[in-house]
């Protein structure tokens, strides 16, 4: 199975596996500190020995991840976490009926506590499943957004996994353009956008795909726009 793990920042690393299933590279997270590793998101089952691969990369083991945050809870990015022993982990209420063959009592829905809000904001933006979440990582300016905005299925950027992604991003802007988001999600869509632009985003980090860095806010500003224009067609 092809995968790619790289830095994003610095203690900030992005491992992208590739899903032969879904033909699409499914992204989770690392960030390491002095208490030991925040993971972000998981893979499926099947990818849980590359979350053991990337950690042997930094010199970690499971043992050192003492938490795990789900951005929802679709197979694609909880499934891995149940390799996780010694990990608090987080996903919102609303997607508890998501995990189906997972034990929900490991999960909290309780992303007020300590172990989340010391360095992350959060927000509910309820699009691609009722719990999706964004979490916004004050230390880095980072913004980590699932499938609420990614790139499932759609091929690296030619400059690579993490990186301005211009091509990315022309397409995502053509994809609003053309309808892809359902007007009758679009309302639910843009106002999910303006609550990620809240937040002076350096970086944004997705569920699959590319990793997209500078000018983030300038980025959800356009679509934003985009979208608006879209509603009146």
């Amino acid at each position: 199975m092809d995968y790619l793990f790289e830095k994003v920042k610095e203690n900030i690393y992005v491992l992208a596996v590739w899903d032969s299933e879904w033909k699409s590279y499914n992204n989770c997270y690392f960030i390491v500190n002095d208490e030991g590793v925040t993971l972000i998101d998981s893979g499926k089952k099947v990818h849980a020995i590359y979350l053991e691969k990337a950690l042997n990369e930094l010199g970690k083991s499971l043992e050192d991840v003492n938490l795990f945050l789900a951005t929802h809870g679709h197979e694609d990015h909880v499934e891995g976490s149940a390799i996780l022993k010694h990990a608090k982990k987080f996903l919102h209420s609303n997607d508890n009926d998501l995990l189906e063959q997972l034990d929900k009592m490991q999960f909290s829905n309780d992303l007020k506590a300590n172990e989340v809000v010391q360095e992350f904001d959060y927000e509910l933006v309820g699009y691609h499943t009722s719990g999706s979440v964004v979490f916004y990582h004050r230390p880095s300016k980072i913004i980590f957004t699932g499938d609420f905005l990614c790139f499932f299925g759609d091929p690296l950027s030619k400059e690579g996994l993490v990186s301005e992604g211009h091509d990315l991003r022309y397409e995502w802007a053509k994809y609003l353009r053309d309808g892809g988001v359902p007007k009758d999600h679009l309302e639910s869509f843009l106002d999910g956008l303006k609550l990620i632009n809240q937040f002076d985003n350096s970086v944004m980090c997705t569920g699959h795909g590319g990793v997209l860095v500078g000018d983030i806010q300038d980025f959800i500003s356009e679509l934003i726009k985009v979208g608006e224009v879209s509603k009146i067609k």
